[in-house]
């Protein structure tokens, strides 16, 4: 059984403590003890290790646990719900329930954000012990205040993570919730989602190859199987570019333990990429530096992509899977 998120990130609640004993206000004046929000601490050694997303997990946490009636909201809900996202928030979304409107900043809980909006009660579910928008809610929450590629990059997580969250059934839900303001923005976004992507970075590559619309590149595909006819062993590669040119991305939490012990998933993918050259392919191997580092201009992934279109020479034939 999956732990509360209380649990999961060891969050203390002062409001069911004694406050004021010696020993819990020690190790908030000796530093041992982080306040995250007037009501939630947190061991301060375990908050300083986590990595930037998890940090994020648990002030949503904190913030979701401190608010009398709110609901975590936006990407904050989307960290609870498990949905992957680029970027990485400083503030916690909370909405109120039905019309309520939210008061004046100085009365607002420490770490939130709120934004009034109108939020009926089908809209709203708990998860992990904390009150969160549902599923569909927050991805049209965050298409409606995020940029486009977040909104695409979250779209993207959640229907990989739930592969019933077909396109069939995220239209349908839409559309029943009426009129939506905003609502354009989601369906820009749902336009270019897809459900097979394996990490959010692996869809910002995927937008970024898009946009820049290099009339060398004739077909983008995700998560394409190859299969070893001397072995028998599947390989999905992240990207196929022209039906030959393999893209892989290395995203940040892969070497920060998030799929295992760094050490052994760095060896793991190269015997992977070595497995995929022995096949006859040809495979790039990009970082989010070489995807974020484009400025106003083309990124290096993009530079890269083009040159490998120019340079290598497309098999005669490679061994997918259709």
């Amino acid at each position: 059984m999956t732990p509360d998120w209380k649990d999961t990130h060891r969050l203390l609640r002062l409001r069911r403590q004694p406050y004021d004993s010696p020993q819990i206000r020690e190790q908030l004046e000796s530093g041992k003890l982080r306040l995250l929000t007037s009501e939630i601490a947190v061991p301060a050694s375990y908050y300083r290790a986590l990595p930037p997303w998890e940090k994020a997990e648990a002030r949503a946490a904190a913030v979701g646990l401190t608010v009398d009636r709110g609901v975590v909201a936006g990407k904050a809900a989307a960290r609870l719900w498990g949905i992957g996202l680029l970027s990485v928030e400083n503030k916690v979304e909370v909405q109120l329930p039905g019309r309520v409107r939210a008061g004046s900043r100085g009365t607002w809980t420490t770490g939130a954000r709120y934004r009034s909006v109108i939020l009926p009660k089908r809209y709203q579910t708990v998860e992990r012990g904390i009150r969160v928008t549902t599923r569909l809610r927050c991805l049209v929450d965050i298409a409606r205040h995020e940029p486009l590629d977040e909104a695409v990059v979250a779209l993207d997580s959640a229907r990989h993570l739930w592969p019933e969250l077909t396109l069939e059934r995220i239209n349908r839900e839409f559309a029943e919730m009426g009129t939506v303001r905003n609502g354009s923005r989601f369906r820009a976004a749902l336009e270019r989602s897809r459900p097979d992507i394996g990490s959010p970075w692996e869809t910002k590559a995927r937008l970024l190859l898009i946009d820049a619309a290099l009339p060398e590149v004739q077909s983008v595909e995700t998560q394409v199987e190859f299969r070893d006819p001397l072995t028998g062993r599947s390989y999905f590669v992240d990207i196929l570019i022209n039906g030959w040119l393999v893209l892989e991305v290395d995203g940040r939490s892969k070497y920060r333990g998030e799929y295992g012990d760094p050490a052994t998933v760095l060896l793991d993918e190269r015997d992977r990429e070595k497995a995929l050259q022995n096949l006859g392919s040809v495979v790039l191997r990009v970082g989010v530096k070489e995807l974020t580092d484009g400025g106003e201009g083309e990124c290096t992934m993009v530079q890269l992509v083009r040159r490998g279109l120019h340079s290598f020479t497309a098999p005669t034939s490679l061994p997918r899977v259709s």
